[in-house]
């Protein structure tokens, strides 16, 4: 399936008023989306969720595909069951994770039989699940990523499920001929477009010291990992990373929608303070005029 046819180390500072403790470590998280310089309709949805009984944190982000209305009703419907079934199911993480996701794309499937304006219509997904034991899980099908930055290097933890990915791993091409490939839009995997999803779910060890980027290829598309490695830690903290990040991707051209949700993890800085009482993040539309002077040009920022 192809969107074409829907169209040096830096220092980290981080406020401790927006840290929540979180297991054996304290996180700060934000999200933003935007939809880009060339689309007309935001397709891209995100959210956490949080599960106070078993001490879980879920972040999710989706990007949809398909239709005039599709993609955008394919993603957040991928979100919100995600946010729902993880949290009422029994059972280990990565085993509630897989269902949820596995019942999530039989009911963007059936909505999209039911309904002819949806027809076609499946969305990415990658999913962080951070449990109070201090370990974590990632699923993920598509092409959209989790990255993890630790002391200065910055790793994908996801594969893209992508018909470029797969020619860089059978050799066929070059990492750097990817990113503009003919065929770098057609991804293998989507939620929605057939009655069964293959899915992928790993461990992931978490210390402090990491953070953690989830985002659609609108985001990565644009920029290379480096820059995302020396935006993310260059800002003062994950509010203004992801508006950094999302107006530098806008600078490289904004060619796609563009979602970054981003989590830092620090040790324990002294008495737990209170867990806030909202618990989802904004799925907020960034206008330009709504960025701070300093987010005009992250590039900038890094290049003084």
């Amino acid at each position: 399936m192809s969107r074409d046819e829907e169209r040096e180390e830096d220092e980290v500072v981080d406020d401790e008023q927006r840290r929540e403790p979180w297991g054996p470590f304290e996180l700060a998280i934000a999200g933003m989306t935007h939809v880009g310089r060339t689309r007309r309709i935001n397709q891209d949805a995100f959210d956490r969720f949080d599960d106070r009984d078993r001490g879980e944190i879920l972040l999710v982000v989706a990007d949809g595909l398909g239709g005039h209305r599709g993609g955008e009703v394919a993603s957040k419907m991928a979100v919100g069951t995600l946010g729902k079934l993880v949290r009422e199911a029994e059972g280990e993480a990565e085993v509630r994770l897989l269902e949820a996701i596995r019942h999530a794309n039989e009911f963007i499937f059936r909505a999209a039989t039911k309904d002819r304006t949806l027809k076609g219509m499946g969305t990415t997904v990658v999913a962080l699940l951070l449990r109070a034991d201090g370990s974590a899980f990632v699923a993920h099908a598509g092409d959209s990523r989790l990255y993890r930055i630790r002391e200065g290097r910055i790793e994908p933890l996801t594969e893209d499920h992508s018909v470029v990915a797969l020619m860089v791993r059978e050799g066929l091409i070059q990492p750097e001929e990817a990113r503009d490939h003919p065929k770098k839009n057609q991804i293998m995997r989507a939620l929605g477009v057939s009655d069964e999803i293959e899915t992928d779910v790993a461990p992931v060890e978490v210390r402090p010291g990491d953070s953690y980027l989830l985002c659609s290829d609108g985001l990565y598309g644009m920029l290379p990992d480096e820059d995302l490695r020396r935006i993310s830690g260059s800002a003062p903290d994950p509010e203004t990373a992801v508006a950094w990040l999302i107006d530098a991707a806008n600078q490289a051209g904004g060619a796609d929608n563009i979602t970054a949700l981003l989590v830092r993890v620090f040790a324990p800085a002294g008495p737990a303070a209170p867990r806030p009482e909202a618990s989802a993040l904004p799925d907020a539309t960034l206008p330009e005029a709504t960025l701070p002077d300093s987010a005009r040009d992250p590039l900038k920022n890094l290049r003084s």
